[in-house]
């Protein structure tokens, strides 16, 4: 499968349209998404947050699997669900931006597309270079090995 990698930046026109990167949508394809992409809002990052069929089949299965009447269980589809976007990939490579995302984001001329694996960040374009900037939290980043805990 492939993932969504590298960040890019790309024009936002008066309308909301922004071409979602080449890359961005052969992720998509691989995912068997039929063109289409999900944005909802991230209130633990506090940017746009997409994802394709794939990560909706999983994140559909995860509440599947809840019992029917558990608070948490409403609380993830109304997350989920109730708060997705689902959006079609024009022929030519693009989406329009909801406007309550785009305006939650501060997004108006330019949008940054960040790849997170299976999942990527919309962001407004000026504060993903400012948390590049000040934040470069990457540094010295492990991974837990499989079956063996962090650092093992």
């Amino acid at each position: 499968m492939r993932r969504f990698t590298y960040h890019h930046t790309n024009k936002v026109d008066r309308k909301g349209r922004v071409s979602v990167p080449a890359t961005f949508r052969a992720a998509l394809e691989a995912q068997n998404s039929g063109g289409t992409v999900y944005l909802t809002w991230n209130p633990d990052e506090g940017t746009i947050e997409g994802f394709g069929e794939a990560f909706m089949q999983d994140i559909e299965d995860r509440i599947d699997a809840m019992p029917i009447n558990d608070p948490e269980r409403r609380k993830a589809e109304r997350r989920y669900f109730s708060n997705v976007h689902s959006l079609q990939i024009d022929t030519d490579g693009r989406i329009i931006l909801p406007k309550d995302l785009m305006q939650r984001a501060g997004i108006a001329e330019s949008a940054t597309f960040v790849g997170l694996g299976r999942r990527f960040h919309v962001w407004e374009t000026g504060a993903f270079e400012a948390r590049q900037g000040d934040e470069d939290d990457t540094e010295g980043v492990t991974l837990p090995r499989p079956d063996r805990g962090r650092d093992a």
